[in-house]
């Protein structure tokens, strides 16, 4: 099977932004893989409809993040305070991508941001975004809209956390489809020479890792890449978590599929793994 699949093909990346840690690390990250693919890359700032009409609501007041103080607000204040957002979210990307020779621009939108997200990625490859939003209490565990795209998205995903950063170990869930492969070959193709690729593999089934085994060692041989096969049962796949628990640098590459056990699995990777996570999606590919 291996023969015939490639990597996934990105040609143009677009990344959401706020102003949150976790928008810039996306940020970082998308400037990185843009060089990887000499990919075209476009930043997208959605001012929030749903925030803005709750100004005009009767009970319009918020309570401090720190302070737990409990103010009046206004439909003004919101707008200037996304006006003040949108500003620093233009200008820092516009001075990273003058510091290279990428091809990128900038657009700020209005609407629902999952959906506006989601309609603007049609067009793009790979769309990469923050974790988290701007919510500095919730670090670990998927914000909103990364939940939401990460429901409704047709294409490949990146998730990445505050100052946590593309790199090593690059490990790889093995899954025998099409769509695993294709992950498989992404990994490859991200590997720098001389690295090695983690792939791991489930050894429930004896025979079948057995099997499983073999053909990643004659990828591998085949396309001259080191690798590290390394092994898990499901239900205690969360072992395997807590070993790369704390890394600050690295990647961690999924078919996202939703089969048993597989997409249980990428489950408790979203919810538990601070690493950069690699959703891989293909046209073909189904929920």
């Amino acid at each position: 099977m291996s023969n015939a699949i490639k990597p996934i093909c990105v040609e143009r990346i677009l990344v959401s932004l706020d102003s949150s840690p976790h928008s810039f690390t996306a940020l970082q990250s998308a400037i990185a893989l843009a060089h990887h693919y000499d990919a075209a890359l476009k930043g997208v700032f959605v001012e929030d409809t749903i925030l803005l009409s709750l100004a005009e609501m009767p009970f319009r007041q918020e309570v401090g993040e720190y302070s737990a103080i409990i103010r009046e607000i206004s439909t003004d204040e919101i707008t200037r305070g996304i006006l003040v957002q949108s500003r620093w979210v233009v200008h820092t990307f516009q001075k990273l991508i003058n510091q290279t020779d990428l091809s990128g621009d900038i657009a700020v939108l209005r609407g629902r941001v999952s959906e506006t997200i989601d309609s603007e990625s049609e067009e793009c490859d790979l769309l990469i975004l923050g974790k988290s939003g701007t919510n500095p209490i919730i670090k670990r565990r998927l914000g909103s809209t990364a939940k939401a795209l990460v429901r409704r998205q047709r294409k490949s995903l990146l998730l990445v956390e505050e100052e946590n950063r593309l790199g090593y170990p690059m490990i790889v869930l093995y899954d025998d489809s099409q769509l695993g492969w294709t992950a498989l070959e992404s990994g490859r193709d991200l590997l720098d020479p001389g690295e090695t690729l983690i792939v791991l593999i489930n050894d429930e089934d004896p025979e079948a890792f057995k099997q499983d085994k073999r053909k990643i060692a004659n990828w591998a041989s085949a396309k001259k890449i080191n690798i590290s096969i390394q092994n898990y049962k499901p239900r205690s796949f969360e072992r395997f978590i807590q070993q790369i628990r704390g890394l600050k640098t690295g990647l961690f590459i999924l078919p996202h599929t939703q089969s048993i056990p597989q997409g249980q699995l990428v489950e408790l990777v979203l919810e538990k793994v601070s690493l950069p996570i690699l959703l891989i999606r293909t046209e073909n590919s189904t929920r």
